[in-house]
């Protein structure tokens, strides 16, 4: 029997367990577990699991930064049949609450600041366990100990499932409407990676090194899930430095390095080094999406060839992609993969000639390739899926040969440090301070190649920037803070007398718009995810910080993905 035969991602890490043991499977920054100690550590825990009263079908949040546990929790869950959650550990307050409640989670592992971040939600979210990865001597009040909860026998007649059960609930912001839960079946997770193989990205052996956040479907289904049925192993870490992560590269011996564009070009921000040539075991780059010129730029200083072009969502991926040597249309999203039909359709959902622009529809196959729905929103699912096509909200072009041009993305999208975000969401939190009457969210061009956000605002007092920042603090997660904001007597209205956010993006940055950035308003590292304290600006023995600091090597978050 090969990985092609199986049908969930528990079986297939059965498989490899019995075939490549002790192998490494997955490593997170130096700590290692072989894929039978993989299989071992997630039995355990699901026998623990179980211990507690969780059963098929329920629900399970996990919080936490990359780690090792992070895994064993996912494997745990889909052995024991439970539906893993994995939650944006940047989330707090009314953002944390939407998902916890909306999922309807039973429980939740979390680490030692996603455990503080639930902990603060008030009214509290009603989860039956909270289990903290590292309680230490397990005496933490509210959270038991996953230390000792995985000290237990391993499960024993676990539930059969099969390819078509829910694996995870993972969340999307979409565009402008609330994050919806996106439904992934066991076989977004083993039917897939043959595509992975057949362009070249993941062969058997391969050292995979990626920064990218596991509670990503694009770390989990593009990542994790072609590299354990190709008996590859995964190289992570909890936080991404960009002045040492090609030599940790080297010293690892990693063959690929993977993670979005925004990557890449802090790598090349880095002074040269005389080792840049030196690619080491390194075979292949994957940045996505990465212009051109920065590809080019990438291969002749390191050595390593780029692809950059590929395109997908959290709920469908891959669903167009270059192979490694193939001929391509750099910067472009490449050419549908065979799992996937993809036209070009304009408003009634009529195709279009080839190179008009329309939207993207998509389309499995094979049974259980891509996202079933929208958790607990049936009319949701209906509208996307509507005629039978998956409406991904991407505007393209195809040209003639099958190779597809995205153009633009749904007019008020925004995708900033990695992730999306809704502009609803954060206009809601924004709403909430009492001198508000009326905001606006809407992107604007960032120079790391996604996009900043700025906020418009209506107040009925007088607002300082200072007071505006620690507020956004407190209020949304890091990567959804506004870097620029302007006050505004009032806002331009469409025919519905809705802001109309195109005259707001044409009117772009003005002489009277706060960058926080400028200001010295930055939300620290240690901030990320603990307390928000106090801003730089009230506190007048610091300096601004640079807002340049990424190109000079400082740590960041792994606020990456898909």
């Amino acid at each position: 029997m090969s990985t092609c035969d199986l049908e969930t991602i528990s079986e297939v890490l059965d498989h490899q367990a019995d075939t490549l043991g002790d192998e490494t499977c997955l490593a997170c920054d130096r700590s290692e577990l072989s894929y039978a100690a993989l299989r071992e550590r997630s039995l355990r825990l699901a026998a623990g699991l179980r211990q507690l009263g969780l059963k098929q079908g329920d629900r399970l949040a996990v919080l936490s930064e990359n780690s090792l546990a992070f895994l064993e929790s996912f494997f745990a869950c889909l052995r024991l049949g439970l539906i893993d959650v994995p939650l944006n550990v940047y989330l707090r307050g009314e953002f944390l609450r939407h998902q916890l409640a909306e999922s309807d989670c039973v429980a939740a592992i979390v680490d030692g600041p996603g455990f503080e971040a639930i902990s603060a939600l008030d009214p509290p979210v009603p989860l039956t366990h909270i289990i903290l990865t590292d309680a230490g001597d397990g005496s933490t009040p509210g959270a038991l100990s996953f230390d000792e909860l995985i000290a237990v026998e391993p499960l024993e007649n676990a539930p059969v499932l099969t390819s078509s059960d829910i694996a995870t609930i993972v969340y999307t912001s979409g565009t402008t409407g609330m994050p919806k839960g996106c439904m992934i079946p066991h076989g977004m997770y083993t039917r897939l990676f043959h595509i992975y193989r057949d362009a070249g990205y993941v062969a058997a052996g391969d050292r995979m090194l990626t920064p990218s956040p596991m509670f990503h479907n694009g770390f989990l289904a593009g990542m994790m899930a072609p590299s354990l049925c190709l008996g590859a192993s995964i190289w992570t870490m909890r936080r991404f430095q960009a002045s040492t992560f090609m030599q940790t590269a080297r010293e690892i011996g990693a063959t690929a390095i993977y993670s979005v564009g925004s990557i890449g070009h802090l790598l090349l921000a880095q002074p040269p080094s005389h080792e840049d040539t030196d690619p080491g075991r390194m075979r292949l780059a994957v940045f996505v999406p990465m212009p051109p010129a920065r590809q080019l730029e990438f291969e002749a200083r390191f050595g390593v060839p780029v692809v950059g072009e590929s395109y997908g969502q959290t709920e469908c991926m891959p669903i167009t992609g270059a192979g490694v040597g193939e001929s391509r249309a750099r910067g472009s999203a490449g050419k549908p993969t065979p799992a996937f039909e993809v036209a070009v359709v304009d408003a009634d959902d009529n195709p279009l000639p080839p190179d008009q622009v329309g939207e993207i529809v998509v389309r499995p196959r094979r049974p259980d390739m891509m996202f079933t729905g929208f958790w607990n929103n049936p009319e949701a699912t209906l509208e996307t899926w509507r005629n039978l096509w998956h409406h991904t909200g991407d505007l393209g072009r195809q040209s003639a040969d099958g190779t597809l041009w995205i153009v633009d993305r749904k007019k008020d999208f925004i995708r900033r440090r990695g992730e999306n975000v809704s502009s609803l969401e954060v206009e809601a939190a924004i709403e909430k301070h009492p001198a508000i009457q009326q905001v606006a969210i809407h992107a604007v061009p960032s120079d790391m190649g996604e996009d900043e956000i700025k906020c418009c605002i209506v107040a009925g007092s007088k607002l300082k920037p200072t007071e505006m920042f620690d507020f956004f603090k407190r209020e949304l997660p890091y990567f959804a803070i506004p870097r620029y904001v302007e006050l505004m007597k009032e806002l331009p209205t469409g025919a519905a007398g809705r802001p109309n956010k195109q005259a707001l993006r044409d009117r772009g940055i003005t002489e009277q718009t706060w960058d926080f950035e400028k200001l010295g308003l930055v939300v620290s590292r240690e901030e990320r995810r603990g307390k928000a304290e106090l801003s730089a600006a009230h506190r007048p023995e610091t300096h601004p910080r640079d807002p340049r600091q990424y190109e000079r090597g400082q740590d960041i978050p792994i606020d990456v993905e898909e």
